[in-house]
């Protein structure tokens, strides 16, 4: 079959052995692959991560088992036996794998996984919408983790995927949502999200319950505006996945005084019935008219190397393999 893959610091479209499933696995062969930012900044840097030699990208994978069922599918391959991943938070597993990371990815023709990490689609879910399970699903888990419920006031800092992703499923829960955009989202998003929009120098300090820093780390700045916007006695939740040496830049005397709570959430989970990812494709299916602005074609598995330098300029890409 044919699958991209990163040797040698390169890039390419390669002729690869057909994976064959073990016990407790299923063949996917896959019909759409998302393309990530985390995937983006790996592909045109792959020198500056540790990555498997060779590596094969794509975690947001969406095809079809040996039954004929459609299914999105969970990239978070944990240990199981665990006392973490007793409580359901395998995103915590010390021996958790994911696939497109370590595990061979879906930028290919078919892909293996653990037949409990396949999911089948709810009736009505588009499946190139359904690429979008696994940054939906950490959207929801930021919010699940924040104390505060609905219908408190939610500002959510950033106009990419998570950050729109955690607007959508906030307002789907009845949060008066604020969305704070440095940049502004184009007119079809503004159009079809139904949250309010503003730009992060016309929000009012202090007059929110929630903020959730969904924006890019590579500096400090989401976090203070976050720090800023929240009210006194109320949470910010960091769904940013900073650069490593970013470092916090919090007088702590004043989260101290002003009784703010700091949550940092990673991934997703297990924890609660429904899990993340179930609650994630619900959210697809139910708010189908906002993805149709968000998700942008790219044509057939062959062409993705050429979307890679463009991918930034895109809330997020789909291949269709």
């Amino acid at each position: 079959m044919k699958a991209w893959e990163v040797h040698d610091g390169a890039l390419g479209f390669h002729d690869v052995a057909d994976p064959t499933a073990r016990a407790g696995e299923t063949v996917v062969r896959v019909s759409h692959a998302g393309l990530c930012g985390s995937d983006t900044a790996k592909l045109l840097h792959p020198d500056k991560f540790d990555l498997p030699r060779p590596w094969r990208p794509g975690h947001e994978i969406v095809g079809m088992v040996p039954s004929g069922e459609i299914v999105a599918v969970d990239p978070l391959v944990p240990c199981e036996h665990c006392d973490v991943c007793g409580r359901g938070e395998i995103h915590l597993c010390g021996s958790l794998h994911r696939i497109g990371w370590d595990l061979p990815g879906g930028f290919a023709e078919r892909v293996v996984v653990p037949v409990g990490n396949v999911h089948p689609l709810p009736t009505g879910l588009v499946p190139h919408h359904a690429v979008l399970a696994d940054p939906a699903a950490v959207a929801i888990h930021g919010l699940r983790c924040n104390p505060v419920g609905p219908p408190a006031r939610l500002a959510v800092i950033g106009a990419g995927a998570v950050g729109l992703l955690s607007a959508l499923y906030a307002e789907s829960q009845g949060w008066a949502v604020t969305l704070v955009h440095r940049r502004s989202p184009s007119v079809p998003v503004v159009e079809t999200v139904p949250v309010t929009f503003a730009s992060s120098t016309d929000v009012e300090a202090g007059t929110f319950d929630v903020v959730v820093d969904a924006a890019t780390g590579a500096d400090t700045s989401p976090l203070a505006l976050a720090l800023r916007l929240v009210r006194d006695g109320g949470t910010v939740v960091v769904q940013n996945a900073y650069h490593p040496d970013v470092a916090l830049p919090v007088p702590l005397r004043g989260l101290f005084r002003r009784s703010v709570r700091l949550v940092g959430t990673f991934s997703f989970c297990r924890r609660e019935r429904p899990g993340d990812l179930e609650l994630a494709l619900e959210l697809l299916r139910s708010r189908r008219k906002a993805f149709s602005t968000i998700i942008r074609m790219v044509g057939g598995l062959v062409d993705l190397g050429r979307e890679i330098d463009s991918a930034e300029k895109h809330i997020r890409q789909v291949v269709s393999v």
